[in-house]
């Protein structure tokens, strides 16, 4: 009877290991659709993407012609106004513009005396004392 049990089982074993199967190939196969179809508006996508580039192209070239026909003729393509771009510039009806005033040059400060160079040298000496300093006679 054990052995019976036993293939029993092992059948009933092996028959959930085919359900598990079964399973796992039906959400491969479900994957792999999605993936396909992720794949394919993907693409789409960039096709899209791309077919609208070239639409951008086209109507930039379209707007530069329609511009130059129109500077054309509005007599914007003469080259006497070509010349004077920078009429600003030679205008002589306009106030100069004054110069920046430059400051004079500085003098250079005047060299520390013995006494000065001294008097530092005691203020920095960690063990004078300042009101030391200011009783000492001058």
């Amino acid at each position: 009877m054990s052995a019976r049990r036993e293939l029993r089982a092992a059948l009933e074993e092996i028959a959930a290991l085919r359900r598990q199967l079964a399973a796992e190939r039906s959400a491969r196969t479900d994957a792999e659709n999605r993936l396909a179809i992720g794949g394919e508006q993907f693409t789409a996508a960039c096709d899209r993407v791309l077919e609208l580039t070239t639409q951008v192209c086209q109507l930039e070239k379209q707007l530069a012609a329609t511009q130059r026909q129109l500077d054309a003729a509005l007599g914007m393509d003469h080259p006497d106004i070509a010349r004077g771009t920078d009429w600003q510039s030679r205008r002589t009806d306009l106030p100069t513009v004054p110069q920046p005033i430059t400051p004079a040059p500085r003098r250079p400060l005047p060299r520390r005396t013995s006494g000065e160079s001294a008097a530092r040298r005691l203020l920095a000496a960690a063990e004078t004392d300042l009101d030391d300093l200011m009783s000492r006679p001058a």
